[in-house]
């Protein structure tokens, strides 16, 4: 797993706002729940409309997946067809 941390590393160092970047993805778009959950293709296109960059993780889905696993807040889970879904968890006090 070295061999990930490390590029996730490099990533966050090229792109230092990368992780406010994908929670205001998430927030724009009022992804609190499951219900209002995204796809991993859009947060690639959200990303690409907020920063007018591609999104900055290559590689396979499992790669861009655990990217963003490793964000505070952020979780997955598949729908009954497989799909991968993303919401921000949001915390209520």
């Amino acid at each position: 797993m070295a061999t990930l941390d490390d590029y996730y590393y490099k990533v966050r160092q090229r792109h230092p706002n990368i992780q406010s970047d994908v929670l205001q993805i998430f927030m724009n778009a009022q992804c609190t729940s499951p219900e209002r959950a995204l796809t991993l293709s859009q947060i690639r296109a959200s990303y690409k409309e907020l920063t007018e960059e591609e999104f900055p993780i290559k590689g396979q889905t499992r790669v861009q997946l655990n990217f963003l696993l490793t964000i505070p807040f952020i979780c997955c889970f598949s729908t009954p067809i497989g799909t991968l879904r993303l919401f921000k968890l949001e915390l209520t006090e």
